[in-house]
């Protein structure tokens, strides 16, 4: 209802109308009692003749009233009288941001200012969960003095019914005509600015503001709307399928804020700038930093906790992080006496996604906290870096397959273990790895020390710490496990004196480990924390004592720790709660010399002892648990009697095992020191050939008896990793893959019928210069089926055995890899490009050297784990039943390897030893 001057709603009297909008009508009012100007918004009728939305609308008025920030407008109160019921506010004079634009563009000078303060006025709304929901220049008031206040703040979701069950009215745009206003009364969010997920009637959340918030800044820099059209359908229509005009923005908007504008702009809101923290941090650059080539970040307003949750595909949000971690350590303009702890989360780009081995610390920060590097999952594995000063994360060539990146003090070199079973560095700059010392066993962690030699250790027990010089060399053993007890030494961590080593003493489970300090002048270790692993030291200042922090029952636990007496000073204090650790002790956290924290969180909260199980699945997708107790499995495969199972276990001894399906018990098979992986049954179900590493650097192949008796008999000698794929049916021929690097895949044999005088004969069969790996011979073995690289990407091929050159059939229609026949030949199954069981039916062949093949169907909908990739080849990790109506799945308890499971996330928390220092003591 229309209010005329002089009208009183409680203490206020109307004193003029200032507007009036979906969300009501304004009136200017004078507080007779603080004797103050306010205004007053009228609610409209539908909602004033709802009890019920009366009774929730004042639940989030008394919500959004919390809210105190200078540019944000405050609720003073609601006020009621005469049946009119109105929301008491802040009064700001001055023009709307809308009217400024109205005039023409906005200079960037002139803009940055004003969208700063909008960008500070939702974070501080967000931080206490509050949704503008109509972000648009008409809600933005700029004061003469230059101050920005944002209006109806939360109005949108206030005013919402309590059961707003027609999406299509809840997230449309602010009409008020009375067809418009029935149901659940006013509808929300205007055309132009409304996010996608709102044009289609989906929920609102924080990354809906920020769509609102790059149109309103787009708007400011070009001086037209990002998205617009002639009504409302056009208008929505561009929204979920235009693009704005990117030309339209001046020369002048450096190329951060048009990166920054185009991920607010994000139709996927996945993909799009999660926290509007990562605006203020771009627009907070100095004008030079603009350049990426000498970025520099200027403070912005100090907070608490801030959280970034990363997720463009440009790894925007990770880059301006390490760029404000830097500044905020190292350049701040303004340094607080006690800098701030200051928290964000980090997601990688659904591109380059943190690829978890289950068993290692995927990633490292620089020590100055300049960039991180971390283990990404695309077409393979590879080490990414992001620099400070990027915006984009890049592959460190030759990296592939990489495990375990370590960084060298000076930041210029990144370490990490080579799947060729090589220690190597790489700059951090460019160009081809160095190796440094070959390595027998799987990584387990390494350190850089400050007198240029690294720390590293591997699974291997017959050797526990070992160094090699930066430069290469032969590595020196520091210390030997103790055989009696069983006990192994891993995780290294050089502290910053260059005089000691901390490191863990792992006897049996986790929960068991020791961590420990090794003397490198004395050659002694002493055991220092009992019932925890995985250790690094962070330090306020060089020489004093500073912080042991270590992982304990899944979490990070502290105690105060002299470096130069190498004593622990105070009781454990639990600092980190849910860190992802794993049954080999590892942890996955990192700390910086700056005093910064990474960790990947872990939502189950406790050690991750086994992340996959067994499973079959039917044709029609159902599942059967397996009761196989759930480890790290990256092979499974089906003996040909159909009892038994042989399992490839990636934990901390990286052994064979032997599931018995009708005893329905585990046993280990295999129990070198090595990395035993990638086992094959022999026709006849009674032996067992795998890949291990015993004594060498890298996996050969040996042969042992399934049910454990006897020792293992090495088949091969070489100096190129080997895999077993198949075996022919007279068990005469083994198919295996030579993996002389990264980048060099083929496919050889190995003839056993040599006698014991005399080397099994090996030759190669299909040795090209692309990647050929995963041959399987069919049931009658007159074919091969393999995967290849060739054309760009793995596709599955057939060709005649062993006469391989004579013919080829291209089986897959769109990628495929992990070939596998039906055990009657009737069909041949694989995974195709998006990991999915696709089959093809395969007829009688009439032909000797012609390959035919029926159109390939996908099988199962559900993505299950595929294999060992994480150790460089596409090891088939599925098999099929005897009569080919069920498939053994390994099934990632994660859903990390589905796609429709989140990305993993890094949590950065910068001037953690701030935290540490009221948490555990100085």
């Amino acid at each position: 209802m229309a209010l005329t001057v002089g009208t009183r709603i409680g203490a206020y009297e109307v004193s003029g109308a200032i507007g009036a909008g979906g969300m009501g009508e304004v009136y200017r009012a004078r507080d007779t009692k603080l004797d103050r100007d306010v205004a007053i918004k009228v609610l409209p009728e539908a909602l004033a003749s709802d009890p019920e939305r009366i009774a929730r609308f004042e639940r989030e008025a008394k919500t959004l009233a919390s809210l105190n920030h200078p540019n944000i407008a405050h609720i003073h109160g609601l006020e009621e009288s005469g049946g009119v019921r109105a929301l008491v506010m802040e009064l700001v004079e001055g023009p709307t941001l809308a009217d400024r634009i109205a005039q023409g563009p906005i200079p960037i000078d002139e803009s940055l200012p004003i969208a700063r303060q909008i960008a500070e006025a939702l974070e501080a709304a967000h931080e206490q969960g509050i949704i503008h929901r109509d972000l648009k220049p008409a809600n933005v008031k700029v004061r003469p003095d230059g101050t920005v206040k944002v209006l109806d703040f939360g109005l949108a979701k206030a005013l919402e019914a309590p059961a707003a069950s027609s999406p299509s009215l809840t997230q449309s745009p602010t009409i008020t005509t009375p067809a418009m206003m029935t149901g659940v009364g006013v509808i929300l969010g205007t055309a132009a600015y409304m996010s996608p997920e709102q044009a289609k009637g989906r929920p609102a959340d924080k990354r809906s503001d920020i769509w609102a918030f790059g149109c309103v800044l787009y708007e400011m820099l070009t001086g037209k709307r990002a998205f617009d059209g002639e009504d409302i359908s056009d208008t929505l229509a561009a929204i979920l399928r235009g693009e704005p005009d990117w030309a339209a923005l001046p020369s002048s908007v450096p190329q951060s804020l048009r990166d920054l504008i185009k991920q607010c702009l994000e139709k996927d809101r996945r993909r799009r700038v999660a926290e509007i923290a990562v605006a203020q941090y771009v627009m907070n650059e100095r004008p030079a930093a603009f350049n990426p080539a000498h970025a520099t970040v200027a403070p912005s307003t100090p907070r608490s906790r801030q959280r970034i949750l990363g997720a463009s595909a440009a790894g925007l949000v990770a880059a301006l992080i390490l760029v404000t971690a830097t500044a905020w350590i190292v350049t701040r303009w303004s340094v607080p006496t006690v800098p701030p702890v200051t928290r964000f989360t980090i997601v990688p780009p659904a591109g380059q996604p943190l690829s978890l081995v289950g068993a290692d610390r995927d990633f490292a920060i620089a020590p100055d906290g300049t960039f991180v590097v971390y283990r990404a999952l695309s077409s393979q594995p590879q080490l990414m870096v992001r620099f400070m000063n990027e915006l984009e994360a890049r592959p460190l060539a030759g990296t592939e397959n990489g495990r375990w990146p370590f960084i060298s003090p000076d930041g210029r070199w990144v370490g990490f273990f080579a799947f060729d079973f090589q220690v190597k560095k790489v700059s951090i700059t460019g160009g081809p790895p160095i190796p440094l010392c070959r390595y027998v066993g799987a990584p387990r962690g390494a350190s850089w020390g400050p007198d240029d030699s690294i720390v590293f250790a591997t699974s291997d027990r017959a050797t526990g710490l070992l160094s090699v010089r930066a430069g290469g060399g032969d590595p020196i053993v520091l210390t030997k496990p103790a055989p009696a007890t069983g006990e192994d030494h891993q995780f290294p961590f050089v502290l910053p004196s260059g005089r000691a080593v901390l490191f863990t003493i792992l006897v049996g489970l986790p929960e068991n480990a020791q961590i420990a300090v090794l003397d490198l002048t004395t050659g002694q270790h002493t055991t220092v924390i009992r019932g925890g692993s995985h250790a690094e030291y962070v330090a306020p200042s060089t020489g004093q004592p500073g912080y042991l922090v270590y992982s304990a029952s899944g979490s990070l636990r502290t105690v105060r720790f002299d470096p130069v007496r190498l004593q622990v000073l105070s009781d454990p204090v639990a600092t980190v709660d849910q860190v992802m650790s794993f049954g080999t002790g590892a942890a996955e956290f990192a700390t910086s010399r700056t005093g910064a924290l990474v960790f990947v969180p872990s939502t189950a909260g406790g050690v991750v002892t086994g992340t996959r199980s067994l499973v079959w699945v039917n044709r029609q997708g159902r599942e059967e648990p397996i009761k196989a107790e759930p480890r790290a499995y990256m092979t499974a495969r089906l003996s040909p009697d159909g009892t038994r199972v042989a399992l490839d276990v990636n934990d901390r001894d990286n052994d064979v095992w032997i599931w018995d399906l009708a005893r329905q018990t585990l046993d280990r098979l295999t129990t070198s020191s090595g990395t035993d992986m990638s086992p094959v049954w022999t026709p006849d179900s009674r032996s067992i050939i795998w890949a291990g590493t015993t004594n060498e650097a890298v996996p050969n192949l040996y042969r042992q008896a399934a049910d454990g008796t006897g020792k293992p008999d090495r088949l091969t000698t070489s100096p190129s990793a080997q895999f077993p794929s198949s075996i022919s049916q007279d068990a005469r021929l083994v198919l295996w893959e030579s993996a002389a690097s990264v980048t060099n895949y083929d496919i050889s044999t190995l003839d056993l019928r040599a006698g014991a005088t005399q080397p099994h004969r090996t030759e190669p069969l299909i040795h090209t210069a692309a990647n050929e790996s995963n041959g399987e011979l069919s049931p009658d073995e007159h074919w091969i089926a393999y995967q290849s690289n060739e054309s760009g990407q793995f596709e599955i091929y057939v060709s005649p055995f062993p006469k391989v050159d004579e013919s080829r059939a291209h089986i897959s229609t769109a990628g495929g890899t992990r070939p596998l026949w039906a055990r009657n030949g009737r069909e041949l199954f694989y995974l195709d490009a998006k990991g999915l069981l696709t089959a093809v039916p395969i007829p009688v062949q009439s032909s000797d050297t012609t390959f035919k093949a029926g159109v390939p169907t996908k099988l199962l909908d559900t993505r299950y784990f595929a294999g060992s990739s994480s150790r460089g080849l596409d090891l088939r990790g599925y098999d099929v039943s005897l009569d080919g109506q069920r498939f053994l799945m390994i099934k990632d308890n994660t859903a990390g390897d589905r796609p429709s499971a989140p990305p993993a996330s890094m949590e950065l928390v910068l001037n953690w030893v701030e935290e540490l220092k009221q948490r555990v003591g100085k």
